[in-house]
């Protein structure tokens, strides 16, 4: 009987040690094939949980283009609505979130039919919320869209922040800041505004209030740098003062959009049809028509100004007149019109 040939062990070990080798090589070339994939996933959590707008848009680009699978996962799914919401993309986005049941989904279906002016069936979802803070919370926020600031104010108050998720916890004291504002309790609404930006610096909403802040406080070249990085905060939420600075800093940097779209803001509050011949006049004085300037002025003094911008209106109103007066007797001298 023959006797099996022995291997040898070196040969046995080299023969083990292969398909190791082997895997290891084939792990090494996934792992580098995906770290992209793992640097970007990353990178979009990283933003998701700074609530960074520009960042995620970037982020969301990037998967689209490369890895449009990765959409799949739970937490970029939601970090995509999140950014659709502040986007402006409503149509779509309610057919989706009509079908979802649970609180987070619930929430953004409220802030949407708020940012569309539909407060009826905003109220609505608030009664589909489980959760008694974010119950309190849909109801200050829908307050404030309301213009019952003073009620706005004592509902969110009531609300522990502890009891709120990071996000939440900014949307409360965005609102805060925002009624403190309308009503005119600058140091208030600076307070409410700086434990926001203390969550989420980079948060459309804190960025979009710093703006009227700014504004508010005259701080001209910070309002224009901030316009130029982010959407100003939802114009019509405020009263007529924060309105009226906003398209005096439209009118100065000439973002014709914005002016518009705070006209139409303006339009919708007590005294702002007034407001608006108000900046008609600025608008004509800053041209040189000094006489339409004059006419304008003097119409929004008679319907009636808030009383921030009625001494204005007047000196303005009296600058003009004698921009006028200065014109005609020049015109009388040298006979030319």
């Amino acid at each position: 009987m023959s006797r099996r040939k022995r291997v040898p062990k070196r040969n046995r070990r080299n023969k083990q040690a292969l398909p190791i080798l082997i895997s290891g090589i084939l792990i090494l070339i996934l792992l580098f094939a995906g770290l992209p994939y793992f640097q970007h996933i990353s990178a979009y959590r990283s933003a998701v949980d700074r609530y960074d707008f520009t960042a995620l848009s970037q982020e969301l680009a990037w998967i689209e283009e490369n890895g449009v699978w990765l959409k799949r996962i739970p937490f970029i799914e939601k970090g995509e609505l999140w950014l659709r919401l502040n986007q402006g993309e409503y149509e779509e986005m309610e057919l989706e979130l009509v079908q979802y049941g649970d609180d987070g989904h619930r929430f953004w279906l409220f802030q949407l039919y708020l940012l569309r002016d539909r407060p009826g069936e905003a109220e609505k979802v608030i009664a589909t919320l489980q959760n008694p803070a974010l119950q309190k919370l849909a109801q200050g926020m829908l307050l404030a869209n309301g213009e019952d600031n003073e009620k706005a104010v004592s509902t969110l108050l009531t609300i522990s922040d502890r009891d709120l998720s990071s996000e939440n916890q900014v949307l409360k004291n965005i609102a805060l800041s925002r009624s403190y504002l309308t009503l005119g309790k600058l140091e208030q609404a600076q307070k409410s505004w700086q434990i926001a930006a203390e969550i989420s610096s980079t948060h459309p909403l804190v960025l979009g209030t710093e703006y009227d802040l700014a504004l508010f406080t005259g701080q001209w070249g910070r309002a224009k740098e901030l316009s130029s990085q982010s959407a100003p905060a939802h114009a019509a939420s405020y009263g007529e003062q924060v309105l009226v600075k906003k398209a005096l800093l439209a009118l100065v940097i000439g973002d014709r959009e914005s002016y518009e779209n705070t006209l139409k803001a303006l339009e919708t509050k007590d005294k702002g049809k007034a407001c608006v011949q108000y900046l008609a006049g600025i608008k004509m004085y800053e041209r040189g028509e000094f006489a339409q300037a004059a006419e304008n002025l003097n119409g929004a003094i008679q319907m009636g100004l808030p009383d921030f911008i009625e001494k204005d209106a007047v000196q303005a109103l009296t600058q003009a007149q004698e921009r006028v007066e200065a014109e005609g007797a020049l015109q009388a001298i040298t006979g030319k019109r």
